[in-house]
């Protein structure tokens, strides 16, 4: 009974991380559409709304590990889960980045739309190679290591913040547990 239980809690945590994970994209999807509104014409700009996206994405995960806690009241997640779980998310993606792009930009939208300031900082950032001076994005170097690493960091730290979503429901549990018992 117990470990049908565990399965139980188990299955739902991932089913609830996997649809979190889906309107956090669909949010995405939104503020996408709200910052090309935003920058207009200038396409290159580095706008407000990009700050704002810099900030909501990780608060979004983390009220999703809150609540989805709080529904169904799922125990304090062990740290080496969700870095491995994390970890395994965030390579199987930068593994579609090579392999197969429109997946990945699908799968990717929160990261993509996260980071996009830091994106748009490193885009126009100048090197030079072999004597000519370029912008960063010209180079192969970006498009295949530094930017898909930088949503692969995106990703591994949103996930975090929605185990500390999970951490700090269990630590509120715990202390009402302890007022509970104390009277």
């Amino acid at each position: 009974m117990v470990k049908k239980e565990k399965t139980s809690k188990f299955g739902k945590s991932v089913l609830w991380a996997v649809l979190s994970y889906l309107v956090i994209s669909v949010i995405a999807v939104i503020c996408s559409v709200i910052r090309k509104s935003v920058q207009g014409e200038d396409s290159s700009a580095v706008t407000w709304f990009m700050f704002v996206e810099l900030v909501l994405f990780p608060i979004l995960f983390y009220v999703a590990g809150y609540l989805g806690s709080k529904k169904y009241e799922f125990q304090k997640f062990a740290t080496y889960k969700v870095w491995l779980f994390s970890f395994i998310f965030s390579v199987a993606l930068l593994g579609l980045w090579y392999v197969f792009m429109v997946p990945y930009v699908l799968l990717n939208l929160p990261a993509a739309e996260g980071s996009y300031a830091l994106d748009l900082f490193l885009r126009k950032t100048t090197v030079t190679q072999e004597y000519t001076v370029l912008y960063l994005s010209e180079t192969d170097g970006y498009k295949y290591v530094i930017l898909p690493l930088v949503h692969f960091v995106f990703r591994f730290v949103y996930w975090l913040f929605y185990a500390l979503g999970n951490r700090n429901y269990a630590r509120e549990q715990k202390e009402r547990e302890r007022a509970r018992v104390r009277r």
